[in-house]
């Protein structure tokens, strides 16, 4: 099944809370939108930021979605200050279609087909995948089981733990981003109580 959130758009979202996401983490810029869900109809609405991790949640009825998103506290690339996208990291529910904890990363440039891109979680490593479509700037876990395991690493990590993202480009540039996890659990609790995730 190809995962839900290929189709991401980006949305104004901070104009509600102006500066929070600064606030909670001044090692990283503040983002000038978050992405909402393109099969959710509505606004996203906020619920909270937990240490630079963002809660939300987008649309009603059948087309509710909820979702974490976190940007990366370090950035470094090989060759040095290679041009990209800001990177994020998100997870999602998708409660309608029985689609939970689906993990998405976006690396901010186009993927290398069949590349080394991995998330690492103490000594856990996870691969990642942009899967059928060429060069894509998004890349999954395998499948539903995969996501929930990194998800549920995710949340079980001390909260001065890091995830490392690592990806290489289509032009051959390797990427290492560093999420700092502190308030993941937290922004998690929020999506699950909101779409009503039980653990």
């Amino acid at each position: 099944m190809k995962p839900l959130l290929h189709s991401l758009v980006f949305a104004l979202f901070f104009a509600a809370a102006p500066g929070a996401y600064a606030q909670q983490r001044p090692a990283a810029p503040a983002p000038q939108a978050a992405p909402a869900p393109a099969q959710a109809s509505g606004a996203p609405r906020q619920l909270g930021v937990f240490d630079g991790w963002l809660a939300a949640e987008a649309g009603t009825g059948a087309q509710r979605v909820c979702y974490l998103i976190g940007r990366p506290a370090r950035v470094e690339s090989k060759p040095a200050g290679a041009r990209r996208a800001d990177p994020t990291f998100s997870v999602a529910h998708y409660p309608n279609v029985n689609k939970l904890n689906e993990v998405t990363w976006f690396a901010g440039y186009p993927l290398r087909d069949n590349g080394a891109h991995e998330i690492e979680i103490g000594r856990a490593k996870v691969p990642l995948s942009n899967l059928d479509q060429s060069n894509s700037d998004k890349a999954w876990t395998r499948d539903d089981a995969a996501n929930k395991s990194l998800v549920d690493a995710l949340r079980a990590a001390q909260p001065r733990a890091v995830a490392l993202v690592r990806g290489i480009s289509a032009r051959g540039t390797e990427t290492t981003d560093t999420y700092n996890l502190a308030g993941f659990s937290r922004a998690l609790a929020e999506i699950d109580k909101a779409c009503n995730v039980r653990r």
